[in-house]
């Protein structure tokens, strides 16, 4: 009985300073204790027995405007870009596509009801926003949508209550049938072309990414501006990635 409980409460000491972890990554700045505390839904006393862990070992900084993510976990993204397959891979890909359409290419993979960016290559036009690698970005917007499309209908379904009205960057409303319908579209045609969803005049053309088994490993896309280029354009470089698509399936 004494391991049992030994075990979980090591479980429950990890899951709270993975949630500490978290909250820091999402946010924009430095928290303070109780900011942290409230966004990880954490007493206080144990928020900085958590923190105070993390600190020590170099995974949480504290400096004058609170705390923000420390040192270790830059060095811990290096080690999943140098060892994880297919960001390694896809690396070279990209940056012949974006060499051939002078355009922006990235790939990004599924972490719940987020995707994540793990590479990507600037192109000839560079955007007037910046997305770090490592961003994380909701499901039911742009890109996120052929991720969504190979789900069940029935994961769907329970996606979009979790998410029941969403405002776009161009400020119109997408709610559940609007996004099922966007979804059904992608398993369609097997694409998903976004315009100011995620940013104002963001334009997007995604595609899935699968391994030689045919399961979805994560996506491709090409990001460009309105102003840069128009949907119509966009859509004539579509063979192009989707000869970027194989190349990176291929290889993982």
């Amino acid at each position: 009985m004494g391991a049992t409980t030994g075990g979980g409460n090591q479980g429950r000491t990890l899951d709270r300073a993975l949630d500490v972890l978290e909250c820091l990554e999402r946010a924009r700045g430095p928290l303070r204790l109780s900011d942290i505390a409230r966004e990880a839904d954490l007493h206080l006393a144990t928020t900085q027995r958590t923190v105070n862990q993390l600190v020590r070992r170099g995974y949480v900084q504290q400096g004058n405007l609170g705390y923000a993510l420390g040192p270790v976990v830059l060095s811990l993204a290096h080690g999943f870009v140098v060892n994880d397959r297919l960001s390694t891979v896809a690396t070279p890909v990209l940056t012949e596509l974006s060499s051939t359409t002078r355009l922006t290419s990235s790939v990004f993979v599924r972490s719940g009801d987020e995707r994540i960016l793990i590479a990507r290559v600037s192109g000839a036009d560079p955007l007037r926003y910046q997305f770090p690698i490592g961003r994380r970005v909701p499901l039911n917007v742009g890109g996120g949508k052929v991720l969504l499309a190979a789900w069940t209908d029935e994961e769907v379904d329970a996606f979009a209550l979790r998410f029941p009205e969403t405002f776009l960057a161009s400020g119109r409303a997408q709610g559940p049938g609007d996004l099922k319908r966007d979804v059904e579209s992608v398993r369609e045609n097997g694409y998903y072309l976004a315009e100011s969803e995620r940013e104002l005049g963001a334009l997007s053309l995604s595609l899935p990414l699968y391994d030689a088994e045919k399961e979805i490993a994560g996506a491709i896309n090409l990001v460009t501006t309105t102003d840069v280029t128009s949907p119509e354009e966009l859509m004539t470089w579509l063979p192009e990635l989707s000869r970027g698509a194989g190349a990176i399936g291929a290889r993982i």
